[in-house]
């Protein structure tokens, strides 16, 4: 009877203390317009979530909702700020209400590689500067950021490989400086969702679209576009993985510590993994027919000048609103080391 008072004592003591631990875990809502197969979910959420469960001995859960299935591309931040969600994946250039001067680090000619990209972007928001403050102003912290490699021209028929080919040509893009660049090229820029880019090539509703490569195959525009350029420097677009500052400001220092190291580390991974997928991606292109090309060193001057006009006349778009854009603009030119 000793013996089985002394086993039924620890049985309890240890459901006890199971009972603790799972007391103390946290379950978080994420929500993302992206689908599963993204390389965003696949490569970025995915990795970051099972670390996070690891680091923080599964005092951290998530429960995961892609596909917009919470809320879709605009609305990710008024998702967080209404409670909806506890994490959301923040395109930068879906929210230029909240997070203007975060279009700055997505303007033509800010970054060559990813992982550049990445490292200046990071440093900025964790500077305590005006990038930073923004994200605090909207009640965000960011966990994650995901840097898309540096936008390209795709088009539905032939290569937009002079300004002259690209004049008065109707090319999608996401919003905010994106729609400054392609307007500065001499185009019509049609603000159009990602998702909705297919439909809009295939119907002609557009005549191309200003994207990544890395876009091309989630949302199967290989289908639909006959050439890509593959050295341009038309800026780019981010997510940031962001979590709701009051949950964040609840979590334990050694959690938050977790979710952070996490974010570091998976982020550069994903930056180095991208850059290495994008070369893949043209020679994949290529063997699929699509012509894939490169702008002459005559014609890439002359984009150039027009996108230096894009910066300006963005900086300026800012400032008239009565934003510190050319003092945010500076510090990031500090964080690329420039």
């Amino acid at each position: 009877m000793k013996r089985f008072g002394i086993l039924a004592g620890s049985i309890l003591a240890c459901s006890m203390a199971l009972s603790a631990v799972v007391a103390k875990a946290e379950t978080l809502t994420v929500s993302t317009n992206l689908p599963p197969s993204h390389w965003g979910s696949s490569q970025a959420a995915d990795p970051w979530m099972a670390c996070v469960k690891g680091a923080s001995n599964g005092e951290i859960d998530f429960k995961y909702f892609p596909s917009g299935q919470i809320a879709g591309f605009f609305e990710s931040l008024k998702a967080v700020n209404d409670g909806l969600a506890d994490i959301a994946y923040i395109i930068v250039s879906a929210q230029t209400d909240k997070l203007p001067l975060n279009g700055i680090p997505m303007l033509p000619q800010m970054g060559d590689t990813v992982v550049e990209m990445t490292k200046a972007n990071r440093k900025a928001l964790d500077s305590g500067g005006l990038l930073s403050q923004e994200f605090t102003r909207s009640r965000l912290y960011p966990l994650l950021i995901n840097v898309f490699p540096v936008y390209q021209l795709l088009s539905r028929s032939e290569p937009f490989d002079t300004l002259e080919k690209i004049n008065r040509k109707k090319l999608s893009a996401g919003g905010g400086s994106l729609i400054v660049t392609v307007n500065a090229l001499g185009a019509r820029a049609v603000e159009m969702s990602t998702g909705d880019v297919y439909l809009g090539v295939q119907q002609g509703t557009v005549d191309g679209s200003l994207l990544p490569l890395a876009s091309v195959k989630p949302y199967k525009l290989n289908e639909v576009v006959k050439s890509m350029s593959g050295n341009g420097s038309f800026g780019s677009s981010s997510g940031i993985w962001s979590i709701d500052l009051g949950v964040w400001k609840k979590l334990s220092p050694k959690n938050q510590q977790a979710m952070r190291d996490c974010g570091l580390k998976v982020e550069m991974e994903l930056a180095e993994w991208v850059d290495r997928w994008t070369e893949e991606l043209k020679t994949e292109f290529k063997a699929g027919g699509i012509k894939v090309y490169d702008f002459s060193p005559e014609a890439k001057a002359a984009i150039g000048e027009r996108l230096k006009v894009a910066t300006d006349d963005y900086i300026n778009r800012l400032a008239a609103r009565g934003l510190p854009a050319r003092e945010a603009y500076e510090q990031y030119l500090k964080a690329l080391g420039r």
